[in-house]
This record gives structure tokens, C-alpha cells and sequence, in this order.
């Protein structure tokens, strides 16, 4: 495979790289051929039996989309070989130009692929980095009120005749009272009074004390920050129908209830450290990513670098797919919502930012992925699954979603060497206060 490469300045802390790279048609031909006589062994045609189909027909009917795919897998590999070999680390997506003629695979693949790589940050600052270290100890008043919340998440409601009061569910329709359509109309939304409802702001406090059958107009403001920007700051008005107000009961914290949530023989005391041992892990996991974003934040805030708009723009579309695959596997509409990367541009900036110093810091501290601790966060993965060896299968059968948690635990790992070299300051508080700091952050 011929590889060579050519790189140009650019008004920021990267350099423009075009690397070009053939691929002869040794490698290829096999691939497109091998992959016609599996086909050949399955195909269906009339007339013939299986496995007796003349190539010239299965190229006919194949050969295209068989070269494409090929193609694809041709260009992601030999792409991935190119840059280890010239030891580039690309920042971004690249694009790629094919000059070679892709329906004639087999004669070769020549093609250029136009990406930016770090042109090196002159000085980088660690000596003034300071972090605080929540440090929480898990009391037996936490463990009641995290009792009383798995109470909560087993209610069961029931239908009442008697106005709406706090604690109460009501069941409402909301339509638009506007007449232009400007929100979309939603059935049966289920709403807990007193809950801390910040999703309909001056919606709630409008509900107090209704009863089923009654219509309301109430007024929506939405805030100046929506994201969808023809909405933000705008007031809308409401119709509001009660389709049922519920109240609801509460299960005894008993044996039963213990079998419930796991616990075989209903013993109190092991339904007790059960909660604990959940508490620890998820306290675990919240002071490991608070001190992360504070070691991270401090490491961006005390080394300015420039970046190419092109760079962040990447990133903003990639977190605006994220963030509308999020919302629908979670069966939210997006009908109404006008999205635009522009809404993470801020967020962007700072991920991309971040990836070019902590690049850096790789490369001149020399500090080298632990392909043991990549193998086990994986396996962490795929136990929250049933199977979790198909997961592990699933991920190790794509060289991309491998590089995708390569690039989580070397982050890992520098963040770890940073906090070595930190002013690291311990500070006392509760379970909970720091629970709800976590929600906010992340």
C-alpha cells in the first residue's frame, strides 16, 4: 500500500493534512471475487439450483452493490493502517476524495483523504490545577430515604372523585388555545402536583384543586434558553382538560416488599444493604466524574487553544444526533422542535478542545493505552445486558466502536496522571446534596 502526505497551516493550533493512498488491486480483487462465490453458493435464481448459478449472473445481479460494500470496508481499513503507519492522529472526521474509477475495484483504490492533526501547542500548563474531592459518608438516614423512594417507584394509584391536592396525579390533555398551532397537542399526560414540574413552568400551580370533566386555560411561559428557538421566551396559552385525578398508596416496607425488589427470603436487614451496596456504587460513580469535569475544566480554562470552525462543527452535528437519538428512544416527539447544531456549538468547542489537549499530554508524557483495562470496561458494559457475550462479540467485530472506548479510558488514564500532579482538596458533604449536583453536570 503506497501512503504519502502533505500538510499546510492553518490560522489555528492544527495543520491541514492530505494523505493519499493507494491500494493495489492484489488486495481487493480476492475480496470482490470471494465475496461473489459466497453468494453464489446462496443465490436464487430461476431455473438454476443452489450453488449452480453462473457467476455471469450473480455478477449481473450483484457485482455493484457487492463492489460498494467492499469499497467501504476497503477505505475504513486501509485509512486506519494509513495513519498508524505515519503515525497521524486525526482530529475530526476526514473527508476522502476517490480518484479511481470505484465501479473497476479491482484495478486498485486511489483515493485522498483531507483531515487536521494537532501542530503542536507550544506549552501546557499543569502546575496550578486544583480540584475538591467530595468526600460523603453514607448514612442510616440516606438509606431510609432511599427506601422511601423505591416506595415511591412502586405506588399504585387509584381514581378519586375529590379536587386535586399535592401529591395527587391528574391525567390532562393539553391543547393549543392559541389557534396556530404552536405547540403540539398531547394526550394524556400524567403530572404529579408539588413534584417540582419544570418541564411545564406556571402550568402546575394552575391545578391545584381542579376535578375530573374540568376545562382550564392556563398560560405556558417558556424559557429565553428553549431550544427551540421560536418558542424561547414566548407565552403561549393552554387548554387543559382533567381526565382523572388519582392519589396514590404506598407499599409497607415488609418481607413482600423486599421479594419485590430482589430480595429471595424478605429479610429487612439484606433489602438494607442491598440499597447501601447501590448507593456506594452510584456515589463511587459520581465523585469519579465530578472530579474528572473539575481536573478537565481546570486543565481548559488554564491552557487557551485555538480551534478550526470545521473541527467544531463536526462535533456539534455529531452531539445534536446523539442528543435527538436520546429523546427518541425514549418516545419523545420532535415534531416541534427546530433543532439546529448551532444549540451545542458551545459544548463542541469544549469537547474539542479538551481532545486536542489531551492528545497532547498523550503524546509527550509517552502515556500508553491499557489495552487490559479497554477489555475490562467493555466487559462492564456487557453485563448490564442479558447476553453479554454477543454485546462483547458486537463490539469487537467493529474497529470504530473499539476506538470509541480506547479514546474513553485513555481520557481515563490522563485524567488519573493529571490528578497526581493536582492540589487536591477534600470537602465533607451529603449523599444526596452531591447526588444532585451529579444530575446537574452531567
Amino acid at each position: 500500500m503506497h501512503v504519502s502526505v502533505e500538510t499546510t497551516s492553518t490560522s489555528n493550533d492544527t495543520l491541514e493534512c492530505r494523505m493519499t493512498v493507494g491500494v493495489p488491486k492484489e488486495r481487493i480483487e480476492p475480496q470482490v471475487r470471494d465475496r461473489l462465490k459466497s453468494l453464489a453458493r446462496t443465490a436464487k435464481f430461476n431455473g438454476f439450483r443452489p450453488g449452480k448459478v453462473p457467476m455471469k449472473l450473480v455478477e449481473q445481479k450483484y457485482g455493484s452493490k457487492v463492489r460498494e460494500e467492499i469499497l467501504g470496508e476497503v477505505l475504513r481499513g486501509s485509512f486506519d493502517e494509513a495513519i498508524q503507519q505515519e503515525k497521524l492522529q486525526p482530529i475530526g472526521q476526514p473527508s476522502f476524495n476517490i480518484s479511481s474509477d470505484p465501479k473497476n475495484l479491482e484495478q486498485g483504490l486511489l483515493y485522498t483523504a483531507t483531515f487536521e492533526i494537532l501542530s503542536g501547542i507550544s506549552a501546557i500548563n499543569i502546575e496550578a490545577l486544583e480540584v475538591n474531592k467530595p468526600v460523603v459518608e453514607i448514612l442510616e438516614t440516606d438509606v431510609d430515604v432511599m427506601l422511601e423512594r423505591l416506595r415511591a417507584q412502586r405506588q399504585v394509584w387509584h381514581q378519586v372523585n375529590t379536587p386535586a391536592k399535592k401529591g395527587d396525579r391528574v391525567i390532562v390533555d393539553f391543547l393549543d388555545a392559541s389557534g396556530d398551532d404552536t405547540i403540539e397537542n398531547t394526550k394524556n399526560f400524567p403530572l404529579i402536583l408539588g413534584k417540582n414540574n419544570t418541564l411545564l413552568p406556571g402550568v402546575e400551580e394552575n391545578l391545584w384543586g381542579v376535578c375530573v370533566g374540568e376545562e382550564h386555560e392556563v398560560p405556558l411561559t417558556f424559557p429565553g434558553n428553549h431550544v427551540n428557538v421560536n418558542l424561547a421566551g414566548k407565552t403561549v396559552r393552554l387548554k387543559v382538560r382533567i381526565n382523572s385525578v388519582e392519589t396514590s398508596q404506598l407499599p409497607e416496607i415488609d418481607a413482600e416488599f423486599a421479594k419485590a425488589l430482589g430480595v429471595e427470603d424478605g429479610n429487612l436487614d439484606t433489602l438494607r444493604q442491598d440499597a447501601r451496596n447501590n448507593m456506594e456504587r452510584e456515589l463511587e460513580y459520581a465523585v469519579q466524574h465530578q472530579v474528572k469535569q473539575q481536573i478537565l475544566n481546570a486543565l481548559l480554562n488554564a491552557n487557551p487553544v485555538q480551534v478550526s470552525g470545521t473541527i467544531v462543527d463536526e462535533e456539534a452535528q455529531r452531539l445534536l444526533q446523539k442528543f435527538v437519538q436520546d429523546l427518541e428512544s425514549q418516545g419523545r416527539s420532535l415534531k416541534e422542535l427546530k433543532l439546529t447544531p448551532d444549540l451545542f456549538r458551545e459544548q463542541a468547542k469544549k469537547r474539542v478542545k479538551l481532545g486536542l489537549l489531551i492528545l497532547e499530554l498523550v503524546k509527550r508524557n509517552d502515556i500508553q493505552l491499557d489495552q487490559e483495562r479497554v477489555r475490562q470496561f467493555i466487559e462492564r458494559l456487557a453485563a448490564t445486558y442479558e447476553d453479554s457475550e454477543a454485546i462483547i462479540s458486537w463490539y469487537n467485530a467493529d474497529q470504530s466502536r473499539i476506538r470509541g472506548v480506547e479514546s474513553t479510558v485513555l481520557e481515563d488514564q490522563v485524567v488519573e496522571w493529571l490528578l497526581e500532579k493536582a492540589k487536591v482538596t477534600e470537602v465533607k458533604t451529603d449523599f444526596y446534596t452531591l447526588m444532585a449536583q451529579s444530575r446537574e453536570r452531567f
